[in-house]
Order: C-alpha cells, then sequence, then structure tokens
C-alpha cells in the first residue's frame, strides 16, 4: 500500500531534505513496493508558479516519486497557451529529466499552429520530433491545444507523431482538443492513423466512459452517479487497438463513482490503462488513483500491468 503524505508534510519534508541531501526523503517511502508504480503523467514547474505551488523541479518531483513508491515518471511539457499558465517547454523537460534518466522519462510537445506557420510541411515536423527523440524524448504530450481534434493542422502533426513512432498523450474537453459526444472525431483520427498510439485524458475523455451524455457533460471534471451504459471509452477501444487511457486527474474518480463498473472496466481494459497522477503542484492533496488497487480486488498480474508494464511496454523503455 502507497504512502500518502499531507502537504504540510510534504512541504516540511521536502525543505529539510533539500538541505539535509537526496536520501532523506527517500526514506519516508515504504520498504515493499508492490506494484512498482510508473506514473504516466507529472509535470515540472517553474518558479513563477508562486511560493505556494511549486516549483516542482526535478528534485522535489523525485522526493515525491519516493513518498509515493513510484519508480519512473513521464514528465510532460506543457507548451499551448491553453495548457498552463506559461509554457513548460519540450527543451526543459528534456534537459531536468537528462539529469536523472533511470527515474525521469521526457516526452516532447508541439502546439499544432506551428505547423501553419512556421512548420509548414510534414518532414519538417517529423525531423524537428526526431531532434527530440534523439536528445530523449520517449512520447508526445501533453497535447492541449484549442483546436477540434480531428482539426487539418491537428490531423498533420498526428500524422508526423506517427511517422516519428511516438505515443501522443492528448487533453479532451470542451476547450482542447474538441470532439462531440461520442467522439466521432478521435474516432477519425484512431482509423486515419492506425499505426499511433493515441493516450486520453481530461475531462471530456473520462466523462465518455458513461452513454447518454450532451455537449456541457464534455467538460464537467468529475461526474457523479451511475455510468449510463453505451460509453464511447469502451466502443473505441473494442474498435481500435491503438486507443489507451490515462488515469490520471478524473480518470480515478471515474472508475471510483460507479465501482461496479469501474471495477468491470478496469479488469476488461487492463491492457489499455495507464498508470498517472498529474502532479504539478505542492498544493495538491489527493491522488485517488493510488486508491485504485486498495478499493478493487484486482489479481497481482492485472495490478502490474496498469502500474507499470503498460507503459513500459509503450514507451520501449529498456530498447533504443
Amino acid at each position: 500500500m502507497p504512502h500518502t503524505i499531507s502537504r504540510r508534510e510534504f512541504l516540511a519534508g521536502t525543505a529539510t531534505a533539500l538541505a539535509a541531501g537526496p536520501t532523506l526523503f527517500a526514506a519516508e517511502s515504504q520498504p515493499e513496493k508492490t506494484p512498482r508504480y510508473l506514473d504516466f503523467h507529472v509535470h515540472l514547474t517553474h518558479r513563477w508558479f508562486g511560493a505556494e505551488r511549486g516549483p516542482v523541479t526535478a528534485d522535489v518531483l523525485l522526493r515525491w516519486m519516493d513518498a509515493h513508491d513510484v519508480e519512473r515518471a513521464a514528465v510532460l511539457p506543457l507548451v499551448s497557451p491553453e495548457a498552463f499558465w506559461y509554457p513548460v517547454t519540450s527543451e526543459f523537460v528534456i534537459t531536468e529529466a537528462a539529469r536523472h534518466p533511470d527515474r525521469l522519462i521526457p516526452f516532447c510537445a508541439i502546439d499544432p499552429r506551428t505547423l501553419g506557420t512556421h512548420l509548414p510541411e510534414t518532414k519538417q515536423v517529423v525531423d524537428m520530433l526526431n531532434r527530440y527523440v534523439d536528445a530523449g524524448a520517449r512520447g508526445f504530450g501533453e497535447h492541449k491545444a484549442l483546436l477540434d481534434i480531428d482539426d487539418p493542422l491537428n490531423m498533420k502533426l498526428f500524422e508526423a507523431c506517427s511517422a516519428a513512432k511516438l505515443p501522443v498523450l492528448f487533453h479532451l474537453d470542451n476547450r482542447a482538443n474538441m470532439d462531440k459526444p461520442g467522439l466521432p472525431g478521435l474516432a477519425k483520427v484512431l482509423k486515419t492513423f492506425p499505426e499511433l498510439v493515441m493516450i486520453g485524458h481530461g475531462k471530456g475523455w473520462w466523462a465518455s466512459i458513461a452513454g447518454g451524455l450532451a455537449q456541457p457533460d464534455l467538460h464537467v471534471g468529475y461526474p457523479a452517479g451511475p455510468v449510463a451504459p453505451g460509453g464511447a471509452i469502451d466502443a473505441l477501444m473494442d474498435r481500435y487497438p491503438n486507443l489507451y487511457g490515462d488515469l490520471s486527474s478524473s480518470g480515478a474518480h471515474a472508475l471510483l463513482r460507479d465501482r461496479e463498473f469501474g471495477s468491470a472496466f478496469l479488469q476488461r481494459r487492463a491492457d489499455r490503462l495507464l498508470f498517472g497522477t498529474d502532479f504539478y503542484d505542492l498544493t495538491q492533496e489527493s491522488f485517488p488513483q493510488f486508491d485504485l488497487f486498495r478499493t478493487f480486488d484486482v489479481e497481482a498480474k492485472t495490478r502490474e500491468k496498469i502500474a507499470h508494464s503498460n507503459a513500459a511496454r509503450l514507451l520501449r523503455l529498456g530498447v533504443p
């Protein structure tokens, strides 16, 4: 069972650990680390995020990981104006992660609107992505731009990601990678690029675990009540083997809101789910993702897939 610390304990422990050296904060973690967590969704931040909320430096992130039994983590840049208060660039993430290659796995990102200005040719985009790959990037995202999911600029970007063999972690709601209830735009992307791994995240994505949605429902972070049948996620996963789900943020809530459905979904989609927390802010106190394996009675093999091995496979860890 992972050890979850309060924000007050975390801030105090971080300050002490930064002064005392790299081993003190690691001592907070539990001795038994089963399953081995690979967190598919965390962020670094800069000092201008505010003293109360950050910065989340690489050292702070590693101490948070140790305290929560997270062995490795994918670190996602945020480059679009809609994604964050300020840009967290691919170059920054790759440089910081390179200091801890055994723990931190960098992703890269490009705002798709750049493809309409400075990168008009697909080859130019592929070349840039390959430069990021050569520098250590293993995935693309967090992709969070104010465009339809199947906008021509997004489609051009997805074509380049497919060519560069980079899985894409996308945020979907009514303000980023927009789609309609039932996710027909995402279906178009998945059909057009069958070799491209797409990993869903965000309010609209996880709301779509249920059927009978209207457009405003795609922007409700934590819907309540039983999951109505006919959800787009199950239908799309049945049809497209290149579609995965990131359990960070509202993902755990989507399963915990209806425990009978959530337990069955976790088992049914064990090969397509990725553990993640979306840690980016020192004021965050609750990470319900750690509750999933305590709430649902899942066998050890399923836990290992979701917590670690699915991510390791997608990111080709151990493979040059």
